[in-house]
């Protein structure tokens, strides 16, 4: 009997915890697949320090085409620095946007003046058997001038033990609303500037101007960006920094 009352207490408390949760923690899900989800998160659920860098309420639904999600996330490239040296890449593959971008725009139509929308993708241009899936995390909202995404991680890769199971490769790290240093982050690009937190851009969190959004555009890529295996990085001499930049296909010495 007393086992029971501990096992009950303890039901109580974790139940208590995921109630009490914020951000990632508490969301409620939209659409899944093998590759992507969509969650509403409500606003007041995300752990946000700096209250005045968001608003109260948003411009919800938003009424958006799949071409314009294209056109929104498809430019978009970061920056990974490392002892290696620095890798400049697409955050999206074409096939990657495409691949949630119609549940995106459903979900973008359905959300509520006090929720944003929480994208997790997962994804592997090689599919291999020997190559990794790698995930990128956004929250993503509208205000009446703008469209506004804050980026999780950046193509970090996760373990074949995650990238299978729904439950394992959805758990993500809360996404911070405020600045602070980072290794990988986004890199300026048109169409978009960055949030201002505290003084400083953050750089994981981009303002798309609604007037501007009919000026931004798709563009089609020179190649199809490859896998950056960890076997090649670490066969790089760490004495020789270089930077790899995708889009033109060539390492830099510096």
């Amino acid at each position: 009997m007393k086992f029971f009352r501990i096992l009950f207490s303890f039901v109580l408390v974790v139940s208590s915890f995921y109630s009490c949760a914020s951000g990632v923690k508490s969301r409620s899900l939209l659409f899944r697949s093998n590759e992507f989800a969509i969650y509403t998160v409500a606003r007041d659920k995300i752990n946000i320090k700096q209250e005045s860098s968001v608003a109260k309420t948003f411009a919800h639904p938003v009424e958006i085409t799949e071409d314009k999600i294209l056109d929104l996330l498809g430019n978009i490239r970061f920056r990974e620095e490392s002892s290696y040296g620095d890798v400049n890449q697409y955050i999206f593959e074409e096939k990657e946007i495409k691949e949630f971008a119609l549940d995106l725009v459903d979900g973008l139509q359905k959300l509520k003046p006090n929720q944003i929308l929480l994208v997790i993708s997962k994804y592997n241009p090689v599919k291999s058997v020997v190559s990794h899936y790698s995930r990128t995390s956004f929250y993503i909202w509208s205000t009446d001038t703008t469209i506004e995404i804050l980026f999780g991680e950046l193509q970090k890769e996760i373990s074949y033990d995650e990238q299978g199971n729904y439950f394992d490769w959805s758990n993500i790290p809360d996404i911070p609303f405020d600045h602070f240093p980072q290794s990988t982050y986004v890199l300026q690009g048109q169409g978009f500037n960055f949030k201002k937190v505290s003084g400083f851009r953050n750089r994981h969190w981009l303002v798309f101007d609604k007037t501007d959004l009919a000026k931004l555009k798709f563009e089609k890529r020179k190649k199809s960006s490859n896998e950056i295996s960890n076997s090649v990085e670490a066969d790089l001499k760490a004495e020789k920094k270089i930077i790899r930049d995708e889009e033109d296909g060539v390492l830099l010495e510096e």
